[in-house]
Formats: C-alpha cells, sequence, structure tokens
C-alpha cells in the first residue's frame, strides 16, 4: 500500500493535470512540509523536485517571473531519487522560462542539475550551451518526466 505521502505527490500531479491551480499551490505547500518527515522515502527528492517545479507553474500562470524562477532553482535543491539520477529533472518551467526570457536562470537551474541526473550522458551540457547561443533546447521526454501522473 502506498503511503500517504506517495498518494499526495499523486493527487499533486492529478491536481494539476486538471488545472486546478489553487489546489496545486496548496497541496505542493503541504507536500514540501510532509517531505521534511519523509526523508528517509524514495520519493522524497522527486517531492521536492515536483513541488518547486509546480508551485513555479502556477507562479507564471499568475505572472509572477521571478518567484517561478526561485522555485526553478529550488526544485534543483533535492538529493535526487532514482528517478532523477537516471531521467533527469523536469524542464517544463524551465522551457517556459525560456520562452520569457530567462536564460540566466535555466543556465543556472542547469548547472545545479548535474548532480541530479548522473546519467545524462552530456546531454545538460548541450541544453546549456544552446541556450546560451540563443536556442531554446528540445527538452524531448523531459517535459513530462515526474509531472505526468500517469507515469508517477
Amino acid at each position: 500500500m502506498e503511503s500517504e505521502f506517495v498518494q499526495l505527490g499523486r493527487c499533486l500531479l492529478k491536481a494539476y493535470a486538471k488545472r486546478d491551480y489553487y489546489s496545486v499551490s496548496a497541496m505542493a505547500l503541504v507536500y514540501l512540509d510532509l517531505a521534511e518527515n519523509n526523508r528517509d522515502s524514495w520519493n522524497y527528492g522527486n517531492a521536492i523536485h515536483q513541488a518547486n517545479t509546480l508551485l513555479g507553474l502556477v507562479e507564471l500562470q499568475n505572472g509572477r517571473i521571478d518567484r517561478a524562477t526561485d522555485y526553478l532553482l529550488s526544485s534543483a535543491k533535492t538529493p535526487g531519487s532514482p528517478q532523477l539520477h537516471t531521467f533527469g529533472p523536469n524542464m517544463l518551467l524551465a522551457d517556459r522560462l525560456l520562452a520569457l526570457g530567462q536564460r540566466r536562470a535555466v543556465v543556472n537551474y542547469l548547472k545545479q542539475c548535474r548532480r541530479l541526473w548522473r546519467l545524462s550522458f552530456g546531454t545538460l551540457l548541450k541544453w546549456r550551451w544552446q541556450i546560451l547561443r540563443g536556442y531554446t533546447p528540445n527538452f524531448g521526454a523531459n517535459l513530462s518526466y515526474l509531472t505526468d501522473y500517469k507515469s508517477f
């Protein structure tokens, strides 16, 4: 049986899929608090990354780019998880911030993610290089990792 902690994560992702941003904000804050009591869980690193990513996406919906940028950087302040180490971080918030010209923040995010994505095989460096040269990378599947409730 899943723990309350993991179930809350699924509910959070479902609320985001339904675009229920009020619920997303409330649940993400609770999820972050609950994460601190579940540091030994395999899901701890995912929770930090997911909650901050979704809070940032909600901030973008409300036009608060600076706060969204703060959440982007906070989403990388996680010890990681089996999923993050293997498949990498979610790039949806980074992609949306790039579209708004927030290149420096995204480059900083990618630098922080190097310790998370152990199997990136140079992907993070390639993306950084593309951004520094004015391009927006094709983030592919990393636009949905850890934010699609069907795959979590």
